[in-house]
């Protein structure tokens, strides 16, 4: 099955396709960047904003290496075990390589929120794997994450490259094991494959579909308990997305649709935007009719943090601060191996 397009899936993608072709047509103005967002945006199956596509690929992290001899979006695909001839493969595609002199450097582009060092996945290792045994060079992997314009690097050892290849052969091999049993009906698929609700669920495009066991809702919740619930949350929300989704793709082609005494329908919603002109004008309208203009305008949370104001500064400006507790998740870090 094709995978469903989510929004991360889709705009990563839209970064990859503009700096791919900016490397290989050696071409780093702003126009032609701006030109090629505009194409990438009008064939992507999700609406992304050309500003945020812009942002992302636009930057001295990827207009440093423009017009240098490289290796982009280079395809391999390996024996995991080269000694063993049944041993299984594994493919990829690196963003970008290339040939320092005394060893080899891999970029990969990431368009993520969140930071993570090299060594936190198994992924550049793979690759360099495959670069070591193709130039017998030592190999140095780059994270290159385009929001936050940080770049982490790890130079591969002979011992990080045997951990990742050790990963990749019991995945592999786990998988094979499931998919036999699977085509030999020995065991139900349920089981083979079983849901596996987690935060990861906000970004997969087949949350909808995966199901698999019953929705349960525990009157109390202990620490085991807890954990599940918030797993199930995470999926049941992508979900439900989905299926807004859907329905409003429906709806919009077809009309409303009535359940009951509801009904699923498009409800326009009118709102004004006023630039810092406008916004004067209609405090100086409300102040020549009477009307107290401070009665209505109001600075929120986010503006001030845009100030970057001290709090004591905000306070004796004659802010109170207001504090209120919202139920939600949010980003924590990993807790660190042994």
């Amino acid at each position: 099955m094709d995978e469903p397009p989510s929004e991360p899936l889709v705009l990563g993608k839209g970064v990859h396709a503009v700096i791919e072709a900016a490397l290989k047509t050696g071409q780093h103005s702003e126009d032609f960047f701006s030109a090629m967002c505009d194409v990438v945006t009008g064939v992507l199956p999700l609406k992304i904003q050309k500003d945020e596509l812009m942002f992302l690929a636009y930057q001295p992290n990827v207009l440093e290496h423009i017009g240098k001899p490289c290796c982009i979006e280079y395809h391999f695909q390996d024996s995991i075990s080269p000694d063993n001839p049944f041993s299984p493969e594994i493919q990829g595609y690196l963003d970008h390589w290339i040939d320092v002199g005394d060893h080899i450097e891999i970029r990969d582009w990431k368009s993520n929120r969140k930071t993570y060092n090299p060594t936190d996945t198994h992924q550049l290792g793979i690759y360099a794997d495959h670069l070591q045994r193709k130039t017998g060079k030592p190999v140095k992997g780059k994270l290159v994450f385009l929001r936050n314009r940080k770049v982490l690097e790890h130079l591969y050892s002979a011992e990080d490259i045997a951990v990742a290849r050790s990963w990749a052969l019991e995945k592999a091999e786990g998988i094979r094991k499931l998919v036999k049993e699977y085509k030999n009906k020995e065991t139900p698929v349920e089981e083979l494959f079983p849901a596996t609700p987690g935060d990861v669920c906000r970004y997969c495009g087949w949350a909808n579909m995966c199901t698999g066991k019953e929705i349960k809702c525990p009157s109390e919740i202990d620490n085991t308990k807890a954990v599940e619930v918030g797993a199930e949350i995470f999926r049941l929300e992508a979900a439900l997305k989905l299926l807004k989704k859907n329905l409003r793709v429906y709806v919009k082609n077809n009309g409303p649709v009535r359940v009951g005494k509801r009904e699923f329908t498009l409800v326009p919603s009118r709102s004004w935007n006023f630039n810092s002109s406008g916004l004067e004008k209609v405090f100086n309208k409300m102040k020549n009719s009477g009307v107290d203009p401070f009665g209505y305008f109001t600075i929120t949370a986010g503006n001030l943090r845009k100030l970057k104001w001290e709090e004591s500064d905000i306070e004796a400006l004659g802010g109170k601060p207001r504090t209120t507790t919202t139920f939600r998740d949010v980003a924590v870090e990993e807790p660190k191996g042994e």
